[in-house]
Order: C-alpha cells, then structure tokens, then sequence
C-alpha cells in the first residue's frame, strides 16, 4: 500500500541526500512479524580506527527506574538514559514547565524534565499495547524504542520559560520596528536572526543532533539504513552499534539507524520535515503511518504529550489528577478517513484519503469528551488565568527591553542576544530560566528597566487587569447584538488605536488632556477552547462499534471507524465549545481607572453608534500620573496580538492580596467617565 507521501528515497537537492531505495528486508518493512531473529545479517561494519576500544558500549544493565509522581514508576531503557544523561536533556531541569505559574501556585514549578519522562512513560505504552494487540501491523519492538525516544525528546528544543519564550520570538520584530534605532546593538551578532516561521519544534530538532553529538554520534544522510556515524572516540562516547533494542534481547535489525532518526524527527515535528519535500522518510509503510500519531496526533489533537501534561499540570495546581489509562489501553488501529484533509500531509489533493489512525471503541466517546473539556478547563484555570498572563506580559517586556544589549557567551566565547539562541545548539544549551536572574545582576546601566521590572516582579506588583470581558462571537436566534463579534475580528492594535482615539476625543471635547498613552496598556485577546476553536473536537477523532476479532486480523479485515452520532450525547455537549474575550492590562496600577472607562465608553459607542455625554461619577476619582514610556507591541504568533493568550502559565492566585482577584472580576464597569480621571 504505497503513497507517494511515504517516500523510500530522499530528494538530493532539497536536503543533500542521495536516492536511497529501501530492501524488502529493511528494517520495518520486512514481510515476517518476528521480532527476533539471532540468523540476521550482521550491519555493515566501520572501518577501523584503532580507537574503537575507548567507546563506551551500551549493555542492558545501564537500564534503571525513576518514581514519578502521576505514573509511580517509569523505567529507562540503556538507549533512553544516554540521552537523558546528555547535557542537552539534562537542561530540561531548568525549563519551568508552565513559565509563570510559580508565581501563582506554590507547587506549579515542575519542569519538562519530568514532562519529557511522562511523554516517554506514556508513548511506548501505548505503541508497545497496539503491537501486542495489532500483530498484522508488522510494528517492530525498534518502532517501540523510536517512538519513546520521541516522547522523551520532543521538548528539548524550550527557551526560558517554555511558550514565553516563543512569544517574545514572535513579536521582537514588531518591537524593533518600532523602534528602529536599537538595530544598531545587534551589530557585533555574526550568527543571522532566527526566521520568523520558528517554533520549538523547530529547536528541538537541531537539539536532538547536538545531543547525539554530545554522544559522538551523527545521522549519516547517505547511509540511512546503516547504525549512526561514529564523530568521535573517549569513553564518554557510545559505539553506534549499541544504541539498540536490549529487550527481547537478539531483536531482529535492532540497532537504531539513521532513518530510525528521520523518524523520531518526524514523531517530534509532527509533519515531514521541511527538507524532504512533503515526504514522510522515517516510516514508509501506509499501515505504520498510526506511529506518528502517538506523541503528535495531526487528526484528533488526543496523544500522549497532552495526556501526560493535563494530569500533571493540574495535579501540581488544582488538585490531585489522574490518568484515564483506559485512553491509553483501549487505543486501537483501524481505517479511518481524514477529518482535516487540507491540513493533513499525506491526503490527496482531491479530497480526504483513508488512514490507518488510532481509533477508540465508541464506549470511550464520552472519556474523549472529558479528555477535551480537561483541556478546556485548564486553559480557563491554569494556562490563561488573568494573573499569570500578566507574569507573562512582564516577562515579555524584560526580554524585549533587555535583548538588544544583554550578551550571553556561547560554548566557545562568542557573545549572542537571547533572541538569536533558538537555531543554535551551543548558544539554546546556555538559555534557560536563570537568564531572568543574569539579567537581574548584570552592571550594564541600559539594562535598569528591564531590572526594575523583575524587581516588580520579586515584589509581586504585577501588571493589573484593567478589563476582563467575555464576548459573544456565535451567531444565535437570542444574541442582543454583533458587537462582540466585531470587536473579535478586530486586531489587537486596532482596538488599542480605538481606545487611544476615544481618549483623543474626551480630551478635544473638553479641552483637557488625558494622561493615557499607547505604552501604558496591553491588549489581549483570548480563545480558550475544546481543542477545535468553535467546533466540536470528537468530529475529528474515529470510534468503531466494539472489539471485534477483525481488529486483531489480517490488515485488509480492519474494521472501518466513524465520527461518533453527536446526537446520542446532547446533554454532554456544550452550546459553545470556546470562551473568547478581551484583557487589557495596565503597566501603572494608577491607569487601571481611566483604562477600564475609556474601554467601556469605546464599547458602547460600538453598540449604540455614537458616544454619550460623559457624567460626573461622585466618588470616583484616581490621581493619574503621566504616562509612562514602555512597549504596547505584545504579538505573538498572530500578528497583531499584544500578548500570546494560548501561552500556558498558571491558575488562580494561592494568596489573598491580588486585588484583581479581591474586587468582583474587573468585567465591564458601564458607568460614565468621572471627569476627575481626566485631570494631570
């Protein structure tokens, strides 16, 4: 069952690699199902360099457990601990799993290290539960080993403060546009600016090869089905032939390949990677194409990364949280259409094609749409919570503020901006959270307003939310109006240049100014969802009726699965599947007043078409201080968006002096602008 996705051969021009025709015996295309096989032709051999004897080979008894504290135990094979053990992984300790949230909840400072552990824990038990079940797939115990290497690596390629740091990527060249002159400072930068279509996958797998080069090892492009290059010799090194299954012991063509590492690549970028034309290398058989799904599931958004992460992330912030392990063991393969045909690599052009996808029985429709609610709830409690998203925001402006004079120094001396770490593997090793601490002690005088915002932030001042309000964006036979939905659609900069003109306008009505400037507030728009913005997630995933002996037949009898009858489960389905709304966040506390006025006379001049006089509010004055000189661009990857909602944090505040919290949630305050406000 061939496609032209699955390639077995690689276009030399696009990546440097040869044309390579797979065997009929290669790897995992071999027609018998037989793991093991002592009669199996040996790899070729390297040819000798007299040093061999100084690497260091890997035997089963390097294996060992750790506890952990959402799956007990997890074991770690010889292979997975020589990455572990690598400098590259081990950086993962210093990597806050969800950024700011420790600014909120005490016990929210758990790292990816113990994520990537999970991830690992969780892929090579469910790729490991459908080989046993699934024997006709011909999934070999080397496509077990490559999928939790994948898990256990997916992560590695995190800046500071894991999804901030992709913000702060995303918007810094709207804030050097707007502010050309710092330009200048990246002058002595010989390394070029990361591309901007950048994202951690991205680094994860340039991390990947540094890892293997920490190890003395390298993937060879023109010999994909030969054990790894063999860069360097010590003891420290580890012989490429040993980088293998150790359990079943004598596991047939059980040395990790090259083309086994395309293939964890691929696991981790969740598409073919860029270089290859749109073409899945590292698994060629259409009936393997399940593997990918595991860590990254392109069709329903269900796969072990999120499994591990909601149970941990909530566990460490709301409360104790377990896993569903049925998710895990009732997990099968069978054919399946695409439901996202235009995103999907592998579909035809003229429409959806059939996969073979990891599928559930229908009786775990409903454990699905738990799985999906968690996500929204953690998005509303953790992830997106009002106060860590201003944690958020600050530490946005540190890095912007501190990016075009801090220098950090690269593994051999060379200086490099924070910005410029992500496609470098021997700066990215040197960036992690304890930049905020470099930054805090640095002697260089240009860097005081980046230090006085980390010493707000030391203080706990955080940036307060001005306005916090939810919007209508669906269409309904009972919607008052489409004023939501406009206000929606707009950019970011659109409604903070709304705001400003309304500001502008008070103050030429009446002939005095109005302290509020573009630097003085944040705008965010936030979409916290089930998975699929507006639509139902379960559309995208496939249930077959019930375990059938079809399920564990040949591949041909695989039975055919479905989207699930939503009908049957209407009082479990929400009226609406996302919660969008506007945040506005003010930098001086002493803005929060006027902000929030000025936004709701802007608002309901939106709804009514034209502004109101404004009133004299007894008791409702605020002494307003001149507007202060910071940076309002907070994009992240859309481009007009002030701060990246989707950034996960934290929750809801463990203490009892956020006033945010305190006063009845800053929604919309619709009485008329106090004249007292306007007055400097």
């Amino acid at each position: 069952m061939d496609s032209p996705y699955y390639a077995s051969s690689v276009d030399s021009s696009a990546s440097g690699v040869r044309h390579f025709s797979l065997s009929g015996n290669d790897d995992d295309d071999n027609n018998n199902n037989n793991d093991t096989d002592a009669s199996s032709p040996p790899f070729k051999r390297l040819k000798s360099t007299g040093q061999e004897g100084s690497l260091r080979k890997l035997t089963y008894a390097d294996k060992t457990q750790t506890n952990d504290e959402i799956h007990q135990s997890i074991e770690i094979c010889p292979v997975m601990k020589a990455f572990v053990d690598t400098k590259v992984f081990q950086r993962l300790r210093h990597i806050h799993q969800l950024g700011t949230s420790q600014y909120v909840y005490m016990c929210g400072d758990h790292n990816r290290f113990q994520h990537s552990l999970g991830v690992a824990h969780l892929a090579e038990r469910m790729c490991r539960n459908i080989k046993s079940e699934q024997p006709a797939l011909r999934s070999t115990e080397k496509d077990v080993l490559c999928v939790k290497l994948a898990g256990l690596l997916h992560d590695i390629g995190h800046g500071p403060f894991s999804h901030v740091y992709e913000a702060f990527r995303a918007q810094l060249p709207n804030y050097l546009e707007k502010h050309p002159q710092l330009r200048m400072q990246y002058r002595d930068c010989k390394h070029p600016e990361v591309p901007q279509d950048w994202a951690h996958e991205d680094s994860s797998l340039i991390m990947l090869d540094a890892a293997l080069a920490e190890m003395g090892l390298q993937i060879d492009d023109k010999m994909l089905d030969q054990p790894l290059k063999q860069i360097a010799h010590g003891p420290k090194m580890i012989d490429a032939t040993t980088m293998r299954v150790f359990k079943p012991p004598n596991v047939k063509d059980g040395v990790l390949t090259s083309r086994d590492f395309i293939f964890i690549k691929e696991c981790i970028y969740g598409k073919p990677l860029k270089e290859n034309n749109g073409r899945f290398i590292g698994r060629q058989r259409k009936e393997l194409e399940w593997l990918y799904d595991i860590v990254n599931n392109r069709h329903s958004g269900l796969d072990v990364d999120k499994i591990d992460y909601y149970a941990r992330d909530h566990n460490r912030t709301i409360g104790s949280k377990s896993i569903d392990i049925k998710m895990i063991e009732d997990a099968r393969v069978a054919k399946a259409t695409c439901s996202q045909p235009e995103k999907c690599p592998t579909c035809n052009a003229n429409g959806p094609s059939e996969h073979f996808m990891i599928c559930y029985p229908s009786k775990r429709t409903e454990a699905a749409m738990n799985f999906f609610q968690e996500r929204l709830n953690m998005h509303s409690t953790v992830y997106q919570h009002k106060k860590t998203t201003s944690v958020g925001c600050m530490l946005l402006d540190i890095l912007r503020i501190a990016d075009p004079f801090f220098r950090l120094r690269g593994t051999n001396g060379e200086a490099f901006p924070i910005s410029r770490a992500a496609n470098r593997p021997d700066y990215l090793l040197r960036l992690k959270d304890d930049v905020l601490s470099l930054i805090e002690h640095s002697d260089d005088n240009r860097l005081r307003p980046a230090q006085d915002l980390i010493e707000r932030i030391n203080g706990h001042d955080m940036y307060k939310c001005a306005v916090d309000l939810p919007l209508d964006v669906e269409v309904h036979d009972d919607m008052e109006d489409q004023c939501g939905k406009q206000v929606y659609e707009m950019s970011e900069h659109e409604i903070k240049t709304g705001i400003l003109l309304e500001a502008q306008h008070w103050s030429a009505k009446f002939g005095f100014k109005i302290a509020l400037g573009e630097d003085d507030f944040i705008v965010d728009k936030y979409c916290m969802h089930h998975g699929a913005k507006s639509s139902n997630p379960l559309e995208r995933m496939r249930f077959f009726d019930e375990m059938s002996e079809k399920l564990f037949g040949p591949i041909d009898d695989l039975p055919t699965a479905s989207a699930p009858k939503l009908s049957d489960y209407k009082c479990k389905n929400p009226t609406s599947f996302q919660k969008v709304g506007i945040r506005i966040y003010v930098r001086e506390e002493t803005k929060k007043g006027i902000v929030n006025q000025i936004f709701n006379q802007w608002f309901e001049g939106l709804k009514s078409g034209a502004n109101e006089e404004p009133q004299n509010t007894p008791g409702f004055a605020q002494n307003e201080g001149e507007a202060m000189d910071g940076n309002e661009n907070h994009d992240d990857y859309n481009n007009h968006r002030d701060f990246s909602g989707h950034i996960p944090l934290s929750q809801e505040s463990v203490d009892g002096d956020d006033e945010d919290d305190e006063r009845a949630q800053f929604y919309m305050d619709r009485s008329p602008i106090p004249l007292a406000l306007f007055w400097v």
